[in-house]
């Protein structure tokens, strides 16, 4: 192998037979154009030879350039609130390994044995939404767990360009943009982050994010739109997200603490003046600009 593995997570209680790095790589590669479909281009089955109990029959591997290890610890975080928790709404994955491969990122996990969720399901996944949200953040650092980019609706092309290190750089470059760009309105998430801390934000509500296990108990399966945010977010990511009428109904179903009108509003003034420059780049505070350059330097090594 060419290129160098790191290691991010690996599970010292996993299963005896999961495969070494090696074989997952060269097998993810070689399963996923007989697995993929429309809906999963990212995700593979292997299958493994069963020795004893403890060991498990099928991993899921996630991979690709795309995937990141903020995707895996906060997966990993969820799966063990929950489980530590004894909460019976929802479940998550485990993760059993983590690691890059050059620009490729892998994340192995517990196969989940059911079907998609859909509209017949609503009522069960809305109450599985209200378990996530209502987790609270390991820390006060706004995005996936352990630091990453943020997925969300209100970025363009719904990832941001940095990784913000406290709210308040989330929020002063939230203000950048409108300044930058002539608006008037502006945000005050820290004000939320005192009243209500931060939230882990579902912002992509589809069906086939969710699953239904043999024992009919919701399994939320991907974890790349969660990060841990101000409210605002959440209300911003139900409302002008470009849901669908799946999301919607389960909004309706929701409890979440109130976020201030205006900030939504502001957040949506800030999202739409993003678009005419096809980046997130607009307003970025000056002692962030360092930040911006570095990712762009390693944008540029990953696609030279």
């Amino acid at each position: 192998m060419s290129s160098k593995v790191k290691v991010f997570v690996n599970d010292e209680g996993k299963p005896a037979n999961i495969p070494d790095y090696e074989t997952i790589i060269t097998q993810s590669s070689n399963l996923r154009r007989r697995q993929a479909t429309a809906t999963n281009i990212n995700g593979v089955r292997i299958a493994l030879d069963k020795m004893s109990d403890l060991d498990v029959s099928n991993i899921w591997v996630k991979f690709g350039r795309t995937i990141t290890m903020g995707e895996a610890n906060t997966q990993r975080f969820v799966a063990q609130y929950l489980q530590a928790n004894n909460i019976p709404a929802v479940r998550a994955p485990r993760v059993y390994l983590a690691f890059t491969w050059g620009v490729f990122g892998y994340i192995v996990t517990e196969y989940i044995d059911g079907q998609t969720c859909d509209n017949s399901d609503i009522t069960l996944v809305a109450a599985a939404v209200q378990a996530l949200i209502n987790i609270p953040s390991p820390s006060l650092t706004p995005g996936p767990v352990g630091g990453g980019l943020i997925e969300h609706p209100f970025f363009y092309d719904r990832k941001s360009s940095i990784q913000y290190e406290s709210v308040e750089e989330l929020q002063d470059h939230v203000n950048g943009i409108l300044f930058e760009t002539g608006r008037t309105r502006r945000v005050s998430f820290t004000d939320e982050l005192a009243s209500h801390g931060l939230l882990l934000c579902v912002s992509d509500l589809k069906p086939v994010n969710f699953m239904k296990d043999r024992e009919n108990r919701i399994v939320a399966v991907d974890f790349g739109g969660y990060s841990f945010l101000p409210p605002s977010f959440f209300a911003f990511a139900l409302k002008h997200g470009g849901c669908s009428d799946f999301a919607h109904r389960i909004a309706s179903m929701l409890e979440y603490p109130p976020s201030p009108s205006a900030h939504v509003a502001a957040m949506v003034s800030a999202s739409c003046a993003l678009a005419p420059y096809s980046s997130n780049d607009i307003g970025v505070p000056e002692r962030l600009q360092s930040r911006l350059q570095s990712v762009h330097a390693a944008h540029t090594r990953s696609i030279a």
